[in-house]
């Protein structure tokens, strides 16, 4: 947060400090939203961040789907953009996402049209297809 050096000692020397956040939106032109499986990822875990997400909603849950009988689970918001589920589902995954927020406050579940492979594997990216 400090500039320099002498600005981080200022804050230093503050102690605690209250800290205000605030959502910004960013811009991605001609970028899809992404998906990149974690290194942990395996057969018993499952883990991804959700990359090139822009504009002003939040993504506020997501769930994993088996694409070939529609079996769901809600993913639970790891760290950052990272969202993880024990115990995934199998087969070729569809990927559900909340978008809140934004000016006019509304919900909105959104399916992007690419799904993530049966095949899938930790370290591999996968373009979901869509822009939000």
């Amino acid at each position: 947060m400090g500039q320099n050096a002498d600005a981080g000692a200022s804050l230093v020397s503050l102690g605690v400090v209250g800290i205000e956040y605030r959502r910004v939106s960013c811009s991605y032109p001609n970028k899809n939203i992404t998906f990149k499986i974690d290194q942990s990822s395996n057969l018993y875990y499952f883990a991804f961040q959700i990359w090139y997400q822009q504009g002003n909603k939040d993504i506020t849950a997501v769930q994993l789907c088996e694409t070939d009988n529609l079996t769901c689970k809600l993913l639970e918001r790891s760290h950052g953009a990272v969202w993880a589920v024990a115990s995934p589902p199998r087969g070729p995954l569809s990927v559900r996402m909340l978008l809140s927020g934004g000016v006019d406050g509304d919900e909105t579940w959104v399916v992007p049209p690419n799904n993530i492979p049966q095949n899938w594997t930790a370290g591999d990216i996968y373009d979901s297809g869509i822009q939000v």
